[in-house]
């Protein structure tokens, strides 16, 4: 990510959007195969994931990365393999939305599931962040008209925080909090 800026210690608030921003998440599947795909790299790099959602043309997540320094490391092993699974679906269940997906460069032709470039990355500093932004990105499906309370978003962990129900990810609670909390 071009602007990412690791600090030891702190949580990382990351949001990548699909190409073009077009609502490329259609349904179930999408979106639990994303889930999994964090799953996946959860188990392969050691990161905490305290909050996320998939929206229908974005994702947003707030992790700690726990000793490792490399978030892009993270986000390949999340992304690419979840686009190559997405792309197929999509060409083989909405193929006019798969053709818009089309981009050359070059001589090199190719499909797009995600936006080009890191996406934004910033480092979160503190309780009082750490909780407004996890408030942000539970909000996020409500500010888009997409439900009317956070914890109705099913491809969320608002559930979890809001109503101490499982989620499919399993979110991590910051070590300090369960102390306090």
């Amino acid at each position: 990510m071009s602007h990412m800026i690791h600090e030891e210690g702190h949580a990382h608030f990351i949001t990548f959007s699909c190409y073009k921003k077009l609502w490329l998440f259609k349904g179930e599947p999408f979106y639990s195969l994303f889930l999994n795909h964090i799953q996946k790299a959860r188990e392969q790099h050691g990161f905490h994931v305290y909050a996320y959602v998939v929206m229908p043309n974005h994702v947003h997540m707030l992790i700690y990365p726990n000793g490792t320094k490399d978030i892009p490391a993270i986000l390949r092993t999340i992304k690419r393999p979840f686009a190559y699974h997405a792309l197929k679906l999509l060409g083989m269940k909405y193929p006019e939305l798969f053709e818009k997906l089309h981009v050359k460069h070059g001589n090199r032709s190719m499909n797009r599931f995600w936006q080009a470039g890191g996406g934004y990355d910033r480092n979160v500093y503190g309780d009082d962040t750490l909780r407004k932004v996890m408030e942000y990105i539970h909000n996020n499906p409500v500010r888009n008209k997409l439900v009317e309370f956070p914890e109705e978003w099913k491809w969320s962990s608002a559930k979890f925080w809001i109503q101490n129900k499982p989620d499919p990810v399993g979110v991590d609670i910051p070590e300090y909090w369960r102390d306090t909390d």
